[in-house]
């Protein structure tokens, strides 16, 4: 093939490729439009994301820097942007719990149970065990200080490193209190995510990302997915 001809079909492939992109642009424009509920109204916010994390992914390649990602525990208590996806497959952001036996820095893929607020007849209740926990840690922290949820901490004798602490604890517990509802677990929707969707702390005080499920809970997961995933004997 002469050099010609190898620059035709390269500018060929070249257009295929720039007419499938804006078909795409088309019909994503064409989902938005339509304004419609639930996961799509995420759409533009998912794409925007997405594409951003892509970019960041390919520049990695091209300088050839490797990074190392944060190691998670089973259990790990966790936030994750789940993005856009088909049918019934979990979208958008939640919270989930860290599968994996082992992890290492190398691993950017762990798998995980999502969890939900939404009652289903295929989701396993945990009541309000998972965020109950983040609440309780944070908590621990303020009586460490000595102080009381109750208590306006502005009147008590505090350092400004106090103060500024109480203050990052306190917007811990109000975003947490305002996700305390009955947590269920999606054993149905395990999947594995890159380490790129999760979310990272609001602050240096939150748990989330550290804290991980008690015995219980793993103990109640692992049961619904042998009774799920494998054959009964």
């Amino acid at each position: 093939m002469n050099t010609n001809t190898k620059d035709k079909e390269k500018n060929k492939n070249n257009l295929k490729e720039k007419i499938k992109l804006d078909t795409s642009y088309v019909n994503y424009h064409n989902i938005i439009d339509k304004k419609l509920p639930y996961k799509f109204a995420y759409l533009d916010e998912w794409l925007l994301k997405n594409s951003k994390l892509l970019l960041t992914e390919t520049n990695k390649y091209e300088t050839k820097t490797y990074k190392t990602y944060k190691t998670y525990k089973r259990g790990t208590i966790i936030k994750v942007d789940f993005g856009v996806n088909l049918g019934s497959e979990m979208s958008q952001v939640h919270f989930a719990i860290v599968l994996n036996n082992y992890d290492n820095p190398k691993n950017n893929i762990l798998t995980v149970i999502p969890l939900t607020s939404k009652k289903s007849k295929f989701n396993l209740n945990l009541n309000s065990l998972v965020i109950d926990k983040l609440i309780d840690k944070i908590k621990k922290e303020l009586l460490k200080i000595g102080i009381k949820e109750e208590l306006d901490f502005e009147n008590k004798e505090l350092t400004i490193e106090e103060k500024v602490k109480i203050r990052k604890l306190y917007t811990l517990l109000t975003y947490y209190k305002s996700n305390q509802k009955n947590t269920y677990a999606c054993c149905s929707l395990i999947t594995t995510i890159s380490k790129t969707r999760i979310f990272k702390p609001i602050n240096e005080y939150d748990f989330i990302g550290k804290e991980r499920c008690s015995n219980e809970v793993m103990n109640q997961i692992d049961k619904e997915l042998i009774e799920k995933f494998t054959k009964n004997i």
